[in-house]
């Protein structure tokens, strides 16, 4: 019965080793299927991903990792031999860096903005001192009005005493009214009245004359650094003992006004018509 049964049991083994062959290859198949898929399904994850991150502008990070969730799935579908190779980082392409300025370039540019800032700097400097000569020429040109106006007016107040003092007149006073005319009198003028001062006084005070002079008005002619001309319009009421009763009269003088000392005194007194 042994020796009957033994090319039985070789029959069956030789099947039985077949069938496993074969079951074995399905298998292998079947694994091998599923590593295709996995590393599909990776790649177009991946390639997703890329198209995503161009459409945004932005740059691709390198390919994942094994570790990733997108590789890792597909490594848990397959057979451990197969992993590694689902699990390598497809090649994406490297952001190109950004164009960086050569060192000419930078050079120019510094250069560019030290002029700039030196210009800008030079600007303010000249606009500064325009600003300044025109604050002092201002300056000057207005206290040299001021000290026009003032020397005019003291030169024309100058004049209207002197005319007050030559138009204003009493017999009971005679001698001092005279010399007040000469003390406030220099040069052409002082020399004239001086040598008729006491025929003057006399006729005053044989007349009984008393006369009272204002200045009605007054205006400067032309002027210089020690001397003027000066126009005055006069008023004088005189009464005498011909009959005169406060009798109005009016006179035109031009007069010259010059520096003698510290004192502005007549130097020639024009009647004008």
């Amino acid at each position: 019965m042994v020796e009957a049964g033994k090319p039985q049991d070789s029959a069956k083994a030789k099947l039985d080793a077949i069938a496993l062959a074969e079951q074995a290859e399905a298998e292998a198949a079947e694994a091998e299927a599923l590593a295709a898929a996995a590393r599909a399904r990776a790649r177009a994850i991946q390639l997703r991903r890329e198209a995503e991150s161009l459409a945004a502008g932005e740059a691709d990070e390198p390919g994942e990792a094994a570790g990733t969730p997108a590789v890792a799935e597909a490594a848990d579908a397959t057979e451990p031999t197969d992993s590694a190779e689902a699990a390598e980082p497809p090649e994406t392409a490297e952001p190109p860096d950004a164009e960086e300025p050569t060192a000419t370039e930078a050079a120019t540019v510094r250069r560019w903005r030290v002029s700039l800032a030196v210009l800008a700097a030079a600007t303010t400097i000249v606009a500064i001192c325009a600003l300044l000569g025109a604050s002092g020429w201002m300056a000057w040109h207005h206290h040299n009005v001021v000290r026009q106006r003032q020397q005019s007016a003291a030169f024309a107040a100058a004049a209207r005493q002197g005319i007050v003092n030559l138009t204003s007149l009493d017999f009971k006073k005679s001698k001092e009214d005279v010399q007040r005319i000469v003390d406030s009198a220099t040069g052409e003028f002082k020399d004239q009245f001086q040598k008729t001062a006491d025929d003057f006084a006399s006729v005053v005070k044989d007349t009984k004359a008393v006369a009272e002079g204002t200045v009605a008005a007054s205006a400067v002619e032309s002027t210089s650094q020690d001397s003027a001309v000066v126009l005055v319009l006069a008023n004088e009421r005189v009464t005498n003992a011909a009959g005169a009763k406060d009798q109005p009269r009016t006179f035109r003088f031009r007069v010259s006004v010059v520096r003698d000392g510290d004192q502005l005194k007549l130097s020639k007194v024009e009647f004008v018509l």
